[in-house]
C-alpha cells in the first residue's frame, strides 16, 4: 500500500471528501486535524489504524486522549462549537506531590533520552535541575528558553532521522501534531514505530501530565507544573 493509498482509505472510510490529487509532501497537510473527526469518544477512529501492522498498539496509545476530553467535547457540541484540539482539563485528583513525581521523572527519563543519543552538552543541562514545583499560570520573566529549546531540538531531530518501521505512518504527521501543536506528544503516541529509541518509554510522564491538563516548564534549576 503507498501513501497515496493509505490517505485514500482513510478518506472513503471517514468520510472527509478530501481532494488527494496532489503531491505527495502535501499529503499530511491534507489530514491536519483527522483525529477530531472522531470526537468526542474516539468511536470509528480504528479506521485509521487497521490498515497499519502496529495499528492496534498505536490506537491504544490515543484512545485516553479521548477519554479525558469527552466530557468538555460534548459540552462543546452542545453549545454548538466544536474543539480544534484536545486540551484536558485539570485533573484535580493530582495533588501537588504526585505532579511534581511526574515532572521529575519527565527529567529523568529526558537523561536517559540524551544519554541514548549521546547528547553530552543536554545531559549537563537536565542535571542542572534539582527540583520540581507547582504553580497555577506560566511565568514568562523566568522561564529558561535555552534546556526547553533544547529537549525540543533533540527530539524533534530524533522523530525526523531515526527509521520507522512501518514508513506509512508518515501520512499521519501533521494528524498527530495537530492534536494539541505539540511535538512531544505527537513522539509519543507515534513511539511505537520508531525503530531506534530507549528501551524506557520516556515521554510517558509527559503525556500523563499532559492528560492531567498540565504542561511543563524550566525555572532555574527546577521543573515547574502549571495548568494549562
Amino acid at each position: 500500500m503507498t501513501n497515496f493509498e493509505y490517505a485514500s482509505r482513510i478518506n472513503e472510510a471517514v468520510g472527509l471528501d478530501l481532494s488527494l490529487d496532489c503531491e505527495e509532501i502535501d499529503l499530511q497537510d491534507k489530514l491536519y486535524g483527522l483525529f477530531q473527526c472522531f470526537m468526542p469518544e474516539g468511536a470509528g477512529v480504528e479506521a485509521v489504524f487497521a490498515p497499519l501492522q502496529n495499528g492496534a498498539e498505536l490506537q491504544a496509545r490515543i484512545m485516553p486522549i479521548y477519554a479525558v476530553t469527552a466530557q468538555q467535547t460534548r459540552e462543546a457540541f452542545d453549545q454548538g462549537v466544536a474543539p480544534g484540539y484536545f486540551c484536558p482539563p485539570q485533573d484535580l485528583k493530582f495533588d501537588d506531590e504526585a505532579l511534581k513525581s511526574l515532572a521529575l521523572a519527565h527529567v529523568r527519563n529526558l537523561k536517559i533520552f540524551a544519554e541514548f543519543l549521546g547528547k553530552s552538552e543536554l545531559l549537563k543541562m537536565l542535571g542542572e535541575i534539582k527540583s520540581a514545583r507547582v504553580q497555577e499560570s506560566f511565568n514568562l520573566a523566568h522561564h529558561e528558553d535555552g534546556l526547553a529549546c533544547a529537549v525540543y531540538e533533540a527530539i524533534t531531530e530524533w522523530m525526523i532521522d531515526t527509521p520507522k518501521l512501518y514508513a506509512k505512518l508518515w501520512v499521519l504527521g501533521e494528524a498527530y501534531y495537530s492534536i494539541n501543536c505539540d511535538y512531544l506528544l505527537s513522539a509519543y503516541l507515534q513511539y511505537p514505530n520508531y525503530a531506534q529509541k530507549p528501551q524506557e518509554d520516556f515521554l510517558k510522564p509527559y503525556f500523563e501530565l499532559y492528560l492531567a491538563g498540565r504542561q511543563i516548564t524550566f525555572e532555574r534549576g527546577e521543573v515547574v507544573v502549571f495548568t494549562h
